[in-house]
Formats: C-alpha cells, sequence, structure tokens
C-alpha cells in the first residue's frame, strides 16, 4: 500500500508539473484595465482563507500576531457571521462564492457525490486510498476539469463571467473553483496522455489572468521562483499564492477583480485543532507581502478595496480514533456499502462521506429513508437526517424526539427573508420562532433548512446525516483527524467564518457565501 501511494503521488506529481496554460491573446491586463476601467474605479482583490473563524482573528489581534490584518480591521470592518453553503467544502462554497447561488443552483454537491446516471462515485481529489480505488484518471478529470467545465452549471453566471460583461479584467490565483470567459490548454507529456487516455487537446475555461500551482501558470509569472515543487504541493500553497499577487501588482498585471486561496491552514487545523493562533499567523505574513507591494499600506487601501473572507470554519475532533469516528458500515449492517473498487449500485446503499456530513443513496429497492433512518438512530453520535418527501423536508435528530416537517412559503421569516411553514419539534433545529413578530431564531445551525433543502435538491434523491460536534464519520478512504479540526457539517462549529473588508464603505447587506457575488458586482457600481 505504501508503493502504491508513492506511485500514484508521482504520477499527479508529473501530470501537475507538466500543464501549461494557453492566456488569452492580445494586450496586457494593465492595457485592458486601462482601455476598459473607470480610471477612478478600485481594483479588488478577495483573499479567502481556508478555516479562517473569529477565535483565530480575536486572538491575532489581542496578541499582536497580525499586523496587516489588524491594519485592515482598523481601517475597515469586520464580521464575525458569515454563513457558508452546506456542505462546507471546498469545492461547493467556492462554487456558491462565485455564482451566488446554493447548490441546487450551481449542482455541485459535495466533494464527493454519488452520479446515479453514470453510477459512480464522483470524487474531486480528497484522499491517496480513494484516488487509487477510483481510478487515477477519473479523479484527475473531475478536478482539473469535469467541475469547472461540466459539473458546475451553465445555467449559473460566475462572477469572472459577469465581469467581463462588464468590460472588467478579473483574475483566479489557486482557487479549484474559477469558471470564466476565457480557454486555457492544459497539456500534459504525450505518454502519459496515452496512458490515461486523457482528451487531446484538454481545455479549461477561466478568467483573463488564471494560476493553479503547477497546473496553470500565466506567462507573467513564468520566470518568478515559486514554491511549487514536490515537497511544496505543486503550488496548491500559501507562499505561492501570495507570491503571484504580488507580482501581479508590482508588475501592473493586477486585474480588476481577483480572487486568491490560501489553503495552508486548512491542513495545519485538521493535524492541530482548528484554534492556533501561532499556525493562523503565517496568513498575515502573506497579506504583508500584498500589501508591501504597494507604495504603503495607504496606498494600497487607495487603489485596491480588500476583502478577506475565510471559506468555512472546523470542529475539534475527540481525541480517541475509535471514539471520534463513527462507523457507517457497522450502523448499516446487514446492508452493504459497496467497496470503491466496485459499482457503487452493486451494494444495498451507497455512501458519498463529506467528513462531517455525507450523501445516504439506497440501492436496494427494499429500503426505504425511514428504515435508514433507524439504523443511523442507533448511534447518538449522529447528529441529524434529512430527506426529501416530494416538496416537504423530513429532519430527525438523534437524541431528540419527535420530528420536523418543513415546507417552503409558509408564515415564518428568517433573517434571511425566507418563509418557512413548521410542523413538529422545533428543538430538532435549534430554533426560537417569536409569535408576535412571526420570525425564527437560528442557534447551533444558523441556515438549517435553506442549506438542507439546497443540499438535497442538487442532484439524483439522496439523504443527508450529519455529525454532531467532536465526531466525523467513517467509510472506505476517508479520512479521521482525531484530536484535530474536521468540516463538512451544519453546525455552526462548521458554517461560520469571519470576513474582513477595507478600503470601501460599501458593506454586504446579506452576509452568506451565496449572496457575496451581488456584494462584489456592487463594488462597480
Amino acid at each position: 500500500m505504501v508503493a502504491r501511494k508513492i506511485w500514484l503521488i508521482l504520477i499527479l506529481g508529473v501530470v501537475l508539473i507538466s500543464c501549461q496554460q494557453q492566456e488569452p491573446e492580445g494586450a496586457s491586463l494593465s492595457a485592458l484595465s486601462k482601455e476598459k476601467s473607470n480610471k477612478d474605479e478600485k481594483k479588488v482583490i478577495v483573499m479567502v482563507v481556508d478555516s479562517m473563524t473569529e477565535t483565530l482573528v480575536h486572538n491575532g489581534l489581542k496578541n499582536g500576531a497580525t499586523p496587516a490584518l489588524s491594519y485592515l480591521i482598523d481601517h475597515g470592518t469586520v464580521y464575525h457571521d458569515l454563513i457558508s453553503p452546506f456542505p462546507t467544502m471546498s469545492v461547493v462554497i467556492e462554487s456558491s462564492l462565485i455564482t451566488g447561488t446554493p447548490p441546487n443552483k450551481h449542482q455541485v454537491p459535495g466533494l464527493i457525490w454519488y452520479d446515479e446516471t453514470n453510477d459512480e462515485l464522483v470524487d474531486y481529489g480528497s484522499t491517496v486510498p480513494r484516488t487509487w480505488k477510483l481510478g487515477t484518471k477519473p479523479v484527475l478529470m473531475n478536478g482539473l476539469y469535469d467541475l469547472n467545465n461540466q459539473d458546475l452549471s451553465q445555467k449559473t453566471e460566475t462572477i469572472y463571467e459577469a465581469l467581463h460583461q462588464k468590460g472588467r479584467t478579473t483574475g483566479s490565483v489557486n482557487m479549484l473553483v474559477y469558471r470564466g470567459p476565457y480557454s486555457h490548454e492544459i497539456s500534459p507529456p504525450p505518454y502519459l496522455k496515452q496512458w490515461l487516455d486523457l482528451p487531446k487537446p484538454l481545455e479549461t475555461k477561466g478568467p483573463d489572468l488564471l494560476a493553479l500551482g503547477q497546473v496553470i501558470k500565466p506567462k507573467v509569472i513564468q520566470q518568478e521562483q515559486l514554491s511549487d515543487g514536490l515537497f511544496n504541493r505543486f503550488g496548491i500553497n500559501d507562499d505561492y499564492s501570495g507570491k503571484v499577487a504580488e507580482t501581479l501588482i508590482k508588475k501592473g498585471e493586477q486585474p480588476d477583480f481577483m480572487m486568491v486561496f490560501f489553503p495552508d491552514f486548512d491542513k495545519e487545523a485538521h493535524k492541530n485543532g482548528p484554534t492556533s493562533t501561532e499556525l493562523f499567523a503565517s496568513i498575515d505574513l502573506k497579506v504583508q507581502q500584498i500589501l508591501n507591494a504597494y507604495e504603503s499600506w495607504d496606498k494600497a487601501l487607495e487603489e485596491t478595496t480588500f476583502i478577506i473572507i475565510g471559506d468555512h470554519s472546523q470542529d475539534k475532533i475527540k481525541e480517541k480514533g475509535e471514539e471520534a469516528a463513527i462507523e457507517l458500515a457497522l450502523l448499516l449492517d446487514p446492508y452493504k456499502i459497496a467497496p470503491l473498487l466496485d459499482e457503487p449500485s452493486s451494494g444495498d446503499v451507497v455512501i458519498a462521506n463529506n467528513h462531517r456530513m455525507a450523501y445516504v443513496y439506497l440501492s436496494n429497492a427494499a429500503l426505504d429513508f425511514p428504515a435508514v433512518a433507524d439504523r443511523f438512530a442507533q448511534d447518538t453520535r449522529i447528529d441529524h437526517v434529512a430527506w426529501l418527501e416530494e416538496d416537504k423536508l423530513i429532519l430527525y435528530q438523534v437524541g431528540t424526539s419527535g420530528y420536523l416537517r418543513i415546507t417552503e412559503d409558509g408564515k415564518w421569516q428568517d433573517r434571511y427573508g425566507q418563509r418557512w411553514e413548521i410542523e413538529g419539534n422545533e428543538a430538532i433545529a435549534d430554533i426560537h420562532l417569536n409569535k408576535e413578530t412571526m420570525s425564527i431564531d437560528y442557534n447551533a445551525y444558523p441556515d438549517i433548512f435553506h442549506q438542507l433543502f439546497a443540499a438535497l435538491r442538487s442532484h439524483s434523491n439522496p439523504m443527508v446525516i450529519t455529525a454532531k460536534p467532536g465526531y466525523t464519520l467513517k467509510t472506505e478512504g476517508a479520512p479521521v483527524h482525531h484530536g484535530g479540526g474536521e468540516h463538512g457539517g451544519l453546525h455552526h462549529n462548521d458554517t461560520v467564518t469571519s470576513m474582513i473588508i477595507a478600503g470601501s464603505d460599501k458593506q454586504p447587506k446579506i452576509r452568506r457565501m451565496e449572496n457575496l457575488k451581488e456584494y462584489f458586482l456592487s463594488l462597480y457600481q
């Protein structure tokens, strides 16, 4: 198994090292920006920091460990109530962020989901064991091509496409989801194309400027010394992201709108837990690097609006692996989950495990959702079980009596202007119903009804299960970060993150990830 892991890593490495971009022809970004943009209009940089939370921001400010973030907050606004879509996995979040829609609209259901039509688990690149068993080529194609060019719904317009229509230049650095108006060619070496039977040519759609580690390197950075080798995750790291952003600014090639992803803290949080201020402080060095690319920090704010957001939070997982991991196969016994090497439908139940949540699909016609829900109810570490019956959401919580049945367009209104009809035990969703104002107050699950409807309508006909705080779901090939951090779930420990805005007086009206595209566009009005 160790030899297989090493061999797979080397294969992936060669593929990543060998990919090149075919950039849009014509004038430089700086020339295009001057030609198309209002000369008085500020540029925008959105920095997405994986797993940034209120605790990390607060402790960094308190300890003086984050001077750049402190400067931006002192000259701007900080919010600690930004809500991520569900499941709280990066591909889902980024899809909502750039399209302004929930999963039922953009149709990227999770990091892992089941494609019923082709009878296969779609994996955008999770773990080495899962990649090996599902197949190197399918997983590579899922992440390198299918995600942005097939799976992300063509019916949803991305921020890059919308700004292109407005005559603005755009860029994406190390974001996983980046679809835009321009074609960029990916060209692995001929022997790998033949061995993996990859299509020729292979093109992906992106913004004017697209940088994704060694996968896609635009001309403006190809002569730079970048952290993109084997031991630097081939450029999918904070050093690469910071250096690329700095280079673009110094060379006068900063797009009008640019999104930059900083992935490193997520890895540290999985390993060491989600509240390490010392590890988080390294993010501030990258923010300093970007601010230092301008004449001064004050000049940076004169020229650019900076928006720094977390993509999700992380829940602290129990120390002991056997306690932390909920073995779903044991709960479903005697029903079977097909091994990853087989067709998913060859078992009774298909599981698409997104760590602290999972989609559950029934292949055995003798099974139904209530029967499977009873199986999961045996384990008090399971939190919610949910599915749809026509247009009604059925919601159970293990350890709480009764049920909830939720329909849309009812008499109860929440903070987002959404209206719901609610029947059953409201404690299941941890909500308070204010009969005087006919309003809903959310507590531990900040947008629970909308998030569940959106996930359950994103594809086929799944059931959703989630884990209670401190626990994660275990299936074949899934990681268990016992003693560390994990996400994916519905709880506020997974879904609530922070946002810093500096350089603009405009503020977002609704602080949900799926509402930020509208806010980004408002900065150009």
